[in-house]
């Protein structure tokens, strides 16, 4: 039985996860450092920000203060908010899939973006209230694909409905490493194969894999009939 749903974010309800690797690449750049489009999937796609510089700059062997982090993390999100300034994020179909879902269960994200990244974005597509719970990346101390922000979202759905267990939670996820976290908190997942093909999300064993956020609310009808 599915009684919530914890939403990964960018790259299932925001189609942003192009704009992020360009304000990381631009801001890695400022730095003397690159990385390719497939070191970016294969190694980035699923960290927070924090982690995503932690691990370019040891894969220079270059040391990271806390200091230069923050300031990193400051200025790529300057890059990101000028981008988005005036473009509609989320994807087309996000609005449709998210007020269907309130419609069974309780929704929580469970992000490695940035707070304000999340509630500006969510606001401008008026879905904010749709979540009973938000946990981004200042609200953890291990990232995905650490088990900690599941987890913690399941706790801050718990608040509400004392009865819901781990099992009763789906995750929904576009990544492996984001697979992997869900699994770690012992979450079912859904895969959307909006960052990686099908065949790559699969190979991570999720529970479903559907093609698009479009095939979402089918999906839901079924599996909660059950």
């Amino acid at each position: 039985m599915i009684r919530a749903l914890i939403f990964d974010f960018n790259g299932v309800l925001a189609d942003d996860d192009p704009i992020h690797m360009e304000a990381f690449r631009e801001t890695a750049k400022s730095e003397g450092l690159s990385f390719t489009d497939e070191e970016y999937l294969d190694r980035y796609l699923p960290l927070n920000d924090w982690d995503c510089f932690k691990t370019l700059f040891a894969a220079h062997g270059r040391p990271l203060a806390e200091s230069k982090l923050d300031e990193l993390i400051r200025r790529k999100s300057d890059h990101y908010f000028q981008t988005i300034a005036d473009k509609a994020v989320l994807f087309s179909e996000a609005g449709t899939a998210v007020k269907a879902a309130t419609l069974h269960c309780r929704l929580a994200i469970a992000s490695g973006a940035r707070a304000e990244e999340i509630r500006h974005i969510l606001t401008q597509g008026g879905l904010e209230g749709c979540f009973s719970a938000i946990i981004a990346a200042e609200d953890v101390r291990f990232g995905k694909p650490h088990p900690e922000p599941f987890l913690r979202a399941h706790k801050k759905l718990k608040e509400r409905d004392r009865s819901l267990r781990i099992p009763d939670c789906v995750a929904v996820e576009d990544s492996v490493g984001g697979i992997q976290s869900a699994h770690g908190a012992g979450m079912r997942c859904l895969a959307i194969a909006h960052s990686y093909s099908p065949a790559r999300l699969w190979s991570a064993s999720p529970e479903w894999v559907i093609d698009s956020i479009a095939d979402f609310v089918s999906w839901l009808e079924k599996e909660v009939s059950k």
